[in-house]
């Protein structure tokens, strides 16, 4: 007859189980603070690439707006109108806290940009002047119906608005040192045409810029063409 376990074995079962939890929590954790970058590039790609292609369908300017003082990610229907009030939020998406992704600038640990062949320079991050999200620190992009891309204008129907591509740095910052980028990825608008672009930085790349295109995302719209840099544009509708 079987006389059961001892009380010491059962401790000792017991104390390798809470040591492999506590292990494998820990990992766990790593792997998903790693992965946040991607998952918010991810989140973000998907929203440019809905307006672009409801712009293009629809006919009417779409608005997506990264907005950094709520954490989220929005796409506007703008409608054909020449006012604000029927702006129509079509969704959103959360986005995570600054501590875990920053997207305000470019890591200050890599001095190169991704290697477009098109000028995108760095996302702009400005106090908003549209109802949505007036008073937050938000950089607005304004996919128009014929393929290309504005910024927001100078006022809350977007007079005044004009040609913007555009560089959207996504990275996470070292625990220890946070101004040296764990994971890094950038998203590329070009205004002229709207085509969306990934990039992952490969730190063991042996090439001097490390930006390299993304084969997991691909690139997003790249035969359209636009008619965009046009000087001043009113509404964009």
């Amino acid at each position: 007859m079987s006389r059961g376990f001892s009380i010491l074995e059962v401790l000792i079962v017991l104390t390798i189980i809470s040591l492999l939890s506590a292990l494998s929590f820990f990992y766990l954790s790593s792997h998903q603070r790693l992965f946040k970058p991607d998952e918010q590039m991810l989140k973000i790609v998907d929203m440019l690439q809905e307006a672009r292609q409801r712009s293009l369908t629809q006919r009417e300017t779409m608005r997506v707006e990264i907005d950094l003082t709520q954490n989220v990610v929005r796409l506007i229907d703008e409608n054909q109108t020449n006012t604000a009030e029927d702006d129509r939020e079509i969704r959103r998406a959360a986005l995570a806290s600054a501590s875990e992704v920053k997207m305000n600038e470019r890591p200050p640990d890599i001095s190169v940009n991704p290697p477009e062949t098109l000028s995108v320079p760095p996302a702009q991050f400005k106090t908003s002047i549209y109802p949505s999200s007036s008073g937050r620190n938000v950089c607005t992009l304004r996919f128009r119906r014929d393929g290309s891309v504005v910024n927001e204008g100078t006022d809350a129907i977007g007079s005044n608005a004009t040609a913007a591509g555009m560089t959207l740095f996504i990275w996470s910052p070292k625990k220890e040192e946070s101004n040296v980028s764990e994971v890094a990825r950038a998203v590329t608008v070009v205004g002229a045409t709207g085509s969306v672009r990934v990039w992952e930085y490969e730190r063991e790349a042996r090439a001097s810029n490390k930006w390299k295109d993304s084969r997991r995302a691909g690139v997003y719209g790249g035969g359209q063409t636009g008619g965009g840099g046009n000087g001043n544009l009113s509404n964009g509708n």
